[in-house]
């Protein structure tokens, strides 16, 4: 089975995570670690949501191998034959009791766009982060790298909770290593991740490097959700 995206980059760019992010400066010029790496924590695979404040989005952890994920994001919208208005969606528990008492369709809720990323783990000086690469285009040489990656330090609460910290892409000790305007090289972000990880490393107790809160929460979506959830995904992502 092929799969079809029927929506992806400009309506996906609604989708909570991007203008809060880079509101927040948690983006940066370089991925932290290496997927060629990496090793997943399986304990994450599944459906999520992911709240800040009162916005919430649904995101599904797929293995893609054993060392990253492919991460794709959606939110509730209503259908084009939705009679009356949505409800208030404040809370996880909002938003599961949303999938589980409404049909999911033109007639009742809908997803119109998704997102995709790339993710994996890194461990650095005993912190635990997590790099959210965002995938999906191409042209005719193949996959067109991204111009920033979305890094976080990632906190386990419990088995269903989740901590993501921001990561200051802008931080002081950055401000030695050659940005892109001036490097000379063919491949930048091979260069200097390394260098990039080594700041990070040495400042981990530095509070400008990271938040002191989590900017974000990831929790277990209940499983009388799952059902609905999948279906919610398949409204923008088709197999044939």
């Amino acid at each position: 089975m092929t799969p079809k995206i029927r929506s992806f980059s400009g309506a996906a760019l609604m989708l909570v995570i991007i203008p809060i992010i880079a509101g927040l400066l948690a983006c940066m010029p370089v991925p932290i670690g290496d997927p060629e790496r990496s090793r997943i924590d399986p304990g994450l695979n599944g459906v999520w949501l992911l709240a800040e404040g009162d916005n919430i989005d649904m995101y599904q952890f797929l293995p893609w191998d054993k060392r990253s994920w492919l991460v794709m994001g959606t939110e509730i919208e209503a259908g084009d034959e939705f009679e009356g208005e949505l409800p208030e969606i404040e809370t996880p528990e909002d938003f599961a009791a949303a999938l589980e008492n409404l049909s999911i369709g033109k007639d009742g809720i809908t997803a119109r766009s998704v997102i995709i990323y790339k993710a994996w783990l890194a461990k650095i000086g005993g912190e635990k982060f997590m790099t959210w690469e965002m995938t999906g285009l191409g042209n005719e040489k193949g996959r067109i790298p991204p111009e920033y990656w979305l890094v976080f330090k990632l906190e386990k609460v419990s088995a269903d909770e989740y901590q993501l910290f921001m990561l200051n892409g802008e931080f002081d000790g950055f401000a030695d290593i050659p940005t892109h305007k001036e490097y000379e090289g063919d491949d930048y972000v091979a260069d200097y991740r390394r260098a990039y990880e080594r700041v990070i490393k040495r400042n981990l107790n530095d509070e400008d490097l990271i938040s002191d809160e989590a900017v974000f929460t990831l929790q277990r979506l209940p499983a009388s959700a799952s059902e609905p959830a999948l279906e919610l995904f398949e409204e923008v992502i088709e197999f044939e």
